[in-house]
């Protein structure tokens, strides 16, 4: 048992805050539905029960609606339904019912993404960043990345390094010059050496066109 230190109201939403300093965020309709009141001692099984079932409902449409936008990773969901003061629980249960409904599936979500930055001449080391920063583990990530065809990455690199030549004035120091674009193309996601060579080609074929 344990008791309800205070209630604290935040718009359409309140917050229970337990004399342990457990906070469980519910809608000002629910709390009023259950009653619960400041100096109430309380089951903390019971109101995570009641949180969870009150939660649930509101927390999944949530998760759909970012779905139906666009694809998202678990992570993403994860993040989004914990910032918005779910219980891990209720958050849990949401994965898991998406999951099992095959409308949540990090592997296809990676697959997507790969195909979306690598079209928009992204190389393979920023894409798995990104990656990574929406959750998706290490394995999906890197078997996604598998898809990429080197010599189409290496083509995108040439043709991001040739834009930079055309946007740039003739370089009085071309050793300088070069750096700029390689660094550019690396921040991309490009290794290095993939930049060197892309920049090499794409600097050739100015060169030979005048």
């Amino acid at each position: 048992m344990d008791i309800i230190r205070d209630i604290v109201k935040a718009r359409s939403m309140c917050c229970i805050v337990l004399d342990r300093g457990d906070r469980y965020w519910l809608r000002t309709a629910d709390l009023l539905d259950a009653g619960y009141t400041p100096g109430q001692e309380i089951s903390v099984e019971e109101l995570e029960h009641f949180v969870l079932l009150h939660q649930y409902p509101r927390a999944l449409n949530e998760a759909v609606a970012m779905l139906a936008r666009r694809p998202c990773s678990q992570g993403e969901i994860r993040q989004k339904l914990v910032s918005h003061h779910y219980m891990n629980e209720t958050v849990e249960m949401v994965l898991y019912k998406l999951t099992r409904e095959h409308l949540l599936n990090d592997a296809d979500f990676s697959e997507q993404w790969v195909r979306y930055r690598s079209g928009q001449k992204f190389g393979k080391y920023r894409i798995f960043q990104e990656l990574r920063k929406k959750g998706i583990s290490e394995e999906d990530a890197k078997s996604a990345l598998e898809q990429m065809d080197e010599d189409e990455i290496l083509t995108h690199a040439k043709e991001l390094a040739a834009k930079a030549l055309r946007s740039q004035k003739k370089a009085d120091d071309p050793k300088k010059q070069a750096q700029r674009i390689i660094q550019k193309l690396i921040r991309r996601g490009y290794t290095w050496e993939t930049a060197r060579d892309a920049f090499n080609m794409a600097l050739q074929e100015t060169e030979e066109n005048g």
